[in-house]
């Protein structure tokens, strides 16, 4: 029995494929920060004031999503998997009121306490972010070592999670 091999036309094709794929998302990661995590200090939607201060001693996602975007419906429980083992912020961006924020949380199942409503776009503007959902991982030093725009598995989340530990 003989098994057919990829074409040499078959190989090119799909190597156009992933250089296109690679290309795309550095082009949707060019506005980005990275390095340090920039200042901020906001309120969360429970009213706890957080800075970005403490998020150093251990790694932690940082998470912009929107209440209009399915892809952010469906990472929704990855990202409340990785935040019962992970220090986890989440920041709604062009999400409408805080009303209307707090009614999505509540029936997505999210915690009030970690979740900034971005009204204004201060942080997306202070992240370079341009599209949801985009997920920035920190390290203890509390420099950004990852970043993530679009659908991210939760294995690929804990997995860069815990590489940023060492």
């Amino acid at each position: 029995m003989r098994i057919n091999r990829p074409s040499r036309k078959t190989l090119m094709q799909l190597l156009m494929v992933i250089l296109t794929i690679f290309a795309i998302r550095l082009w949707q990661q060019q506005d980005l920060t990275y390095g340090k995590v920039p200042s901020f200090s906001s309120k969360t939607l429970s009213g706890k004031t957080i800075t970005s201060e403490p998020l150093k001693d251990e790694p932690m996602l940082i998470h912009f999503w929107a209440t209009w975007c399915k892809i952010c419906k469906i990472e929704n429980d990855n990202i409340q998997t990785i935040s019962e083992d992970y220090k986890t912020l989440n920041i709604a961006m062009q999400s409408g009121s805080d009303e209307e924020v707090i009614q999505f949380a509540k029936e997505n199942n999210l915690k009030l306490d970690n979740i900034i409503n971005d009204i204004s776009g201060t942080l997306t503007k202070l992240f370079g972010v341009n599209g949801t959902p985009t997920s920035f991982i920190v390290n203890p030093d509390g420099e950004i070592q990852f970043s993530e725009v679009g659908y991210t598995t939760r294995l690929g989340l804990w997995m860069r999670l815990w590489w940023s530990k060492s």
